[in-house]
C-alpha cells in the first residue's frame, strides 16, 4: 500500500502550522457576536475601504473573466503612488506570496548547498516561517533591547564575503520603530540582499522605494492590507531591480492577484485623499492611545511610527488577557517568545480605544 506519509517526507512534518483562531470561533468561546468583539489584535484599518472603493465593488460585474495576469493597469497606478517606474513593480496576493517568491528565487541549485537568511527577532513571523518552507538555513541575530538592529552582529555574520539575504521590517512589527537611513545604508553595503518590508509606512516614516532604482540589492514590499483596508482582499507589492523582475515574472502563478482585489487596489488609488483622512485618524488614534498608555503604572508603551503600540506590562499577561477578553477585546499577545510579558495594541476608533482604556483601569 502507498504510503503517502513517507512521501511527504520529514521536513513538511516538522512546519509548525499557522492557525490562528476564526473570528465567529473566538466568538463563541467568549459568548459574543462576531459585531460585539473589539478586535485590536491584528493591525487592521477598522474604517474598511474607502466609500469610493465600495461603490466600485458594487458595481463590479466581472467575476467570470480571468483577472489581467500581469496587473498592468495597477502596476502602473502603483508606480504612480509610490514614485517609481512601474516596471519595477509586481503585484502578490499579499506580502506574503512576494517573500515566499523571493525565497523561491533565491534558493539554491543544487540543494546540496545552502543559503542562510538572517532574520532580526522581534519581528514579523512570516520570514521565519518561508525559510522553513523553502529550506533555508536562518541566521537569527536579535534585535537590541531598543528593538534597532544589531549592525555590528550583521557585519560579523557576513564578514566571510558570502551572499546572504536580510529581512528587515520599517517600522518594525511589533514594535513600531523605524529602520534610520543611515542604518539601511550600512546593510546595502554588505554582502546582502537586503529584503525591506514596508508594511506600516503610510503611518509613519519615509518610503525607501525609490532607492531600488540605486540599489539593486534592495527590495522593497509594501502592500494595501494596512492603510488601505483591504486585508481580506490580499494585495501586497514589491519594488525590485530588473533582474529580479525578470527573475520573478517567469515563477510567479500566471493569476496571482484576483480580479476583485485588482479593482479595490485601483479604486483606492483613485481616492486617495479619502483614504488618507482613515490613515490620520489611526495615527491621532495611535497617538492619543500611547499618551493615555503612559498615565497607567502598570504599562510601559513603545513609542511607534505604525498603526499599533507594544507595551510592557508588569501584570501577569494571562491576568491582562483574562480582563480584556471578558469585555470582548482581542489584543495580540507573545506566549513563549522574548516578549511574553508583552502585548501589542492596534490602533482603532475612538470608542474602541475608549473601551480598552476602560478594562485596562480595572487592572491598576
Amino acid at each position: 500500500m502507498l504510503d503517502i506519509r513517507a512521501m511527504i517526507g520529514p521536513r513538511v512534518e516538522s512546519l509548525q502550522e499557522y492557525a490562528p483562531e476564526p473570528l465567529p470561533v473566538l466568538a463563541q468561546r467568549l459568548g459574543r457576536s462576531v459585531d460585539e468583539l473589539i478586535k485590536l489584535d491584528a493591525n487592521e484599518n477598522p474604517y474598511g475601504p474607502t466609500d469610493y472603493t465600495l461603490e466600485r465593488l458594487r458595481a463590479f460585474d466581472q467575476y467570470h473573466r480571468y483577472p489581467d495576469a500581469q496587473s498592468r493597469e495597477l502596476r502602473q497606478a502603483i508606480g504612480a503612488y509610490a514614485d517609481v517606474d512601474p516596471n519595477s513593480v509586481l503585484v502578490g496576493n499579499g506580502s506574503d506570496e512576494l517573500i515566499d517568491l523571493v525565497l523561491k528565487v533565491f534558493r539554491p541549485e543544487p540543494r546540496s548547498t545552502w543559503l542562510e537568511v538572517i532574520n532580526c527577532p522581534p519581528t514579523f513571523g512570516m520570514y521565519a516561517f518561508y525559510a522553513a518552507t523553502n529550506d533555508l538555513r536562518l541566521l537569527e541575530i536579535p534585535r537590541k533591547p531598543d528593538f534597532s538592529l544589531d549592525l555590528e552582529w550583521i557585519g560579523a555574520a557576513c564578514a566571510d564575503g558570502t551572499p546572504r539575504l536580510l529581512f528587515v521590517t520599517s517600522p518594525n512589527n511589533p514594535d513600531g520603530r523605524p529602520l534610520p537611513d543611515e542604518a539601511l545604508q550600512t546593510l546595502l553595503a554588505l554582502p546582502l540582499v537586503v529584503i525591506l518590508d514596508e508594511a506600516y509606512i503610510e503611518f509613519g516614516g519615509a518610503s525607501r522605494a525609490a532607492w531600488v532604482a540605486e540599489h539593486d540589492n534592495l527590495i522593497v514590499l509594501r502592500t494595501f492590507s494596512k492603510w488601505a483596508g483591504l486585508a481580506g482582499l490580499r494585495v501586497g507589492y514589491g519594488i525590485f531591480s530588473q533582474p529580479l523582475m525578470d527573475a520573478l515574472t517567469r515563477l510567479k502563478s500566471p493569476y496571482n492577484v484576483n480580479i476583485v482585489a485588482q479593482e479595490a487596489a485601483l479604486a483606492t488609488l483613485a481616492s486617495l485623499d479619502e483614504a488618507r483622512v482613515n490613515v490620520a485618524r489611526l495615527v491621532s488614534e495611535r497617538e492619543r492611545l500611547y499618551q493615555e498608555l503612559q498615565g497607567l503604572p502598570f504599562v510601559q508603551p513603545v513609542p511607534s511610527s505604525a498603526n499599533y503600540v507594544l507595551v510592557r506590562s508588569s501584570v501577569p499577561v494571562e491576568r491582562l488577557r483574562d480582563v480584556m477578553e471578558r469585555h470582548g477585546i482581542i489584543l495580540r499577545y507573545f506566549a513563549g517568545t522574548a516578549l511574553q510579558n508583552h502585548v501589542r495594541i492596534s490602533a482603532g476608533t475612538p470608542a474602541q480605544t475608549d473601551a480598552l482604556l476602560t478594562a485596562l483601569r480595572e487592572l491598576a
